[in-house]
């Protein structure tokens, strides 16, 4: 194979190693840069030349390294001698410059940088430019897709995967206020216009790392970028590989660089553009401004360290505990004496990344006291949980922070930080008082708690109570009609605080007040205004559990503190959104509570997704049934892709996950969204009442499957027979219910798009009625 030479761009004197060709023009560029890595090359001359689309030019630059070797790979490709380029430097020039260097040696429209350790699924190349080439995507310089980030090793000249796992998911757009923070995706992801590398004038070849970065920033200012959510870029890192060997990553080889450049990359940029002022605004507000929940900031050549400066509003001590198990295990099991020893052999190492499924049976399976560290208060644990006190003070658990982490957690008790992270802030525009920036304040009237709310004559004076910290039950309350206060279910509830939202009941001229789930909070605002109103104020609450949750033993306090305060007659009714939960329980308003989905008729579609996809977003607990729901998504032989908020993880051990997409934990518009591109929201959980989840999947057009609810108002409601399985714990089974409806969804979307318009029109009437009723309006 004779493989074409291009002449070097203007100002490179060092020669070419054989005879100079013209290049021809091609739609895509696409440069690998490589430095004596046979091993890796061979993979990326794999990765290109099995890509569906095939009109570009590989363009290989041979960074110094042993030319011989480098061109055998390259001719050894399956690829057209027209479809290669083959550039030789004789001396290295770094990684800027050997991109530059590529991309000046060939004519196209669009160019990436594949490295040459990383690779792409075969339909890359294909789906990026038709993005480009589109109607919506002429209005963007580039884009990037999300990638699968990979864990190798390098033994005997051979790659060994340890792990891989979805990487930087949560990314649906990209703004230069979070890029100026850190580069959040690597360039195997990234596919641009030529024409932004000539305004720009190519990579920064003063850069010795973070040039990626730099051009990235330099990009945004000139064009934006958009976002193919789907894993179609693989991002290959060696975190064992010694730094010294030439398999190594940069971030690992250069780590001293990376850190001690990134101010340098600010600074550098900053100085360039100051006569910008948003550009400085931008940078300024990087540092201050919180993101948005769910967006990440690691660096994407960096996926394991992420900038000390970067607040995490979601999960800092969610994060911090999870380390903190994984380096406390790792040091025990290092220290293990021969007392523990056999033990401790069901145990192996975590890795750096491993997730909460399998570091919390690590630490049940090791049984190893591990030491409470500085940011949870034990005392206050202990004291706000006397049932766990006793636990610990009888040697059946080591710490109340232990509690926390098996079961904790999972039971909604709060935990006690000593050092909270500033950036908790309520959420819905909820105000911390000024003085106390995480406690949660009562707030009347939010516009998310009003945006897709019902209205319906004759709630004007009905006041719905909800909590800020239970998701679940605050949407169901967002989306009845009337007005809406949220409170919070942890901390304390001042007096002024129910003096304020008295004022404000009485300003508002309400009548009826709901609350809409239970809490101590609850309990003493409900009696203080009944002192304050007596019978002109009629109090209700509807309780949203189930009888599952009563392995929650705070949910049995608040159903008994419920029928006490019926009893007494501070509570004018008490009903269910859970079928039959009344014929248990006395006293309880006979009929069913139906719930409201949320009103967005600007956001039904009726036309499915072209991309077959079946949606999870299901917790890891058992009540919420997510490994079985994503084990029948895949043996669902319809289904293209499955998409989940949580990765299962150990399920990549046990079955393929290459359809599998993480996508996060989602809420407001990007949850609708997500919803609203896939075929079929699958919620086979194994205890629920009336799923939020499916009625807002309704709500955007498609159809939710959920295990049998067992509303009897709806047993003749032909969408409800069709999205009703009864297989829970049956992949299998499940996988078959799952293709039904899918195929039901894409045969003929009028007809689905007809059944869910006349279930939420004859949901709504009668949840508007059963709520009349119940309140006696």
């Amino acid at each position: 194979m004779d493989i074409a030479t291009p002449s070097h761009p203007a100002g490179d004197t060092t020669p070419a190693m054989c005879t100079p060709q013209p290049a021809a023009w091609r739609r895509v560029a696409v440069v690998t840069r490589t430095r004596n890595r046979p091993l890796l090359l061979r993979r990326a001359a794999r990765s290109v030349s099995r890509q569906t689309f095939k009109d570009f030019v590989w363009v290989v630059v041979n960074d110094g390294g042993d030319e011989e070797t480098a061109r055998s790979i390259v001719e050894g490709s399956q690829l057209d001698r027209n479809s290669v380029l083959f550039l030789s430097l004789a001396q290295s020039r770094g990684m800027e410059a050997a991109s530059n260097a590529g991309v000046a040696a060939c004519r196209s429209d669009f160019v990436v940088i594949h490295d040459d350790d990383d690779s792409w699924a075969p339909d890359f190349l294909e789906k990026t430019v038709t993005f480009l080439s589109s109607q919506q995507g002429r209005r963007y310089g580039g884009v990037i897709t999300h990638s699968i980030h990979v864990l190798e090793d390098i033994r005997d000249d051979e790659v060994i995967e340890r792990r891989r796992r979805p990487f930087q998911t949560a990314v649906r757009d990209v703004q230069l206020a979070q890029m100026i923070r850190g580069n959040f995706f690597p360039p195997i992801s990234f596919l641009f216009r030529r024409t932004l590398w000539d305004e720009i004038g190519g990579f920064n070849e003063t850069l010795p790392v973070l040039g990626d970065w730099f051009f990235n920033l330099e990009f945004l200012l000139k064009a934006d970028i958009g976002v193919l959510p789907e894993p179609l870029a693989f991002y290959h890192h060696r975190d064992q590989v010694p730094v010294t060997n030439v398999y190594a990553n940069s971030v690992s080889a250069a780590g001293h660089q990376h850190d001690e450049l990134a101010a340098v990359v600010r600074n550098a940029f900053l100085r360039r553009h100051m006569d910008k002022a948003a550009v400085a605004l931008s940078l300024i507000l990087s540092h201050i401004d919180d993101m948005r929940p769910g967006e990440v900031t690691a660096a994407a050549s960096d996926p394991v360290r992420r900038p000390a400066s970067t607040p995490n509003a979601a999960g800092d001590d969610n994060r911090a505990d999870l380390d903190w198990i994984i380096g406390s295990i790792n040091r025990s099991l290092a220290r293990r004496s021969l007392k523990s020893f056999v033990r401790s052999l069901r145990v192996r190492p975590l890795e750096p990344d491993a997730g909460w499924n399998e570091a919390l049976s690590a630490l049940q399976k090791l049984k190893a006291p591990i030491p409470v560290p500085d940011h949870f208060d034990e005392p206050a644990y202990l004291a706000g949980n006397p049932d766990v006190a006793a636990a610990v003070q009888k040697g059946q658990l080591h710490s109340g922070y232990v509690h926390f982490l098996l079961f904790g957690r999972f039971e909604g008790r709060r935990r006690p930080g000593r050092h909270v992270s500033p950036f908790a802030a309520a959420q819905d525009n909820a105000c911390p008082a000024p003085d106390t920036a995480n406690v949660l304040k009562p707030v009347f009237d939010t516009p998310a708690m009003l945006r897709a709310a019902h209205r319906v004559a004759g709630f004007e004076r009905v006041l719905h109570i909800a909590h800020h910290e239970w998701h679940g039950i605050r949407q169901a309350t967002a989306y009845c009609p009337g007005h809406k206060l949220l409170i919070p279910a942890e901390g304390t509830l001042e007096e002024a605080d129910k003096a304020g939202i008295a004022e404000e009941i009485q300003a508002l001229g309400i009548t009826h007040v709901v609350f809409q789930g239970y809490s101590e909070n609850a309990d003493q605002l409900l009696l203080a205004l009944k002192s304050r109103f007596g019978s002109d104020l009629r109090c209700h609450a509807v309780t949203h559990v189930t009888t599952a949750q009563f392995e929650h033993y705070f949910e049995m306090v608040m159903q008994a503190r419920l029928l006490i305060r019926l009893r007494m007659g501070s509570l004018q009714g008490l009903a269910s959104v859970k079928p039959d939960f009344g014929a248990v329980f006395e006293n309880y308003w006979p009929s069913l509570i139906v719930n409201f989905a949320p009103d967005l008729p600007s956001q039904r579609r009726a036309q499915p997704p072209e991309l077959r996809s079946v949606y999870a977003p299901l917790d890891p607990g058992w009540r919420k049934n997510m490994y079985t729901n994503v084990l029948g998504a895949l043996a669902a032989g319809n289904v293209e892709q499955v998409k989940t908020a949580n990765f299962p993880n150990g399920l990549e051990s046990l079955v393929n996950l290459d359809r599998l997409r993480l996508v996060g934990y989602l809420r407001g518009r990007d949850l609708f969204e997500e919803m609203a591109r896939s075929s079929l929201v699958l919620l086979a959980t194994l205890a629920e009442c009336q799923p939020m989840t499916q009625l807002e999947s309704l709500a955007v057009g498609t159809p939710a499957m959920t295990g049998p609810l067992s509303i009897r108002e709806f047993d003749d409601d032909p969408l409800i027979r069709l999205c009703t399985t009864p297989h829970l714990d049956n992949p299998a089974l499940l996988a078959r219910d799952v293709e039904r409806l899918v195929a039901a969804r894409h045969a003929d979307p009028g007809a689905m798009a007809e059944m869910i318009s006349c279930h939420l029109a004859r949901r709504h009437a009668l949840a508007a009625q059963r709520y009349g009723d119940f309140l006696a309006l």
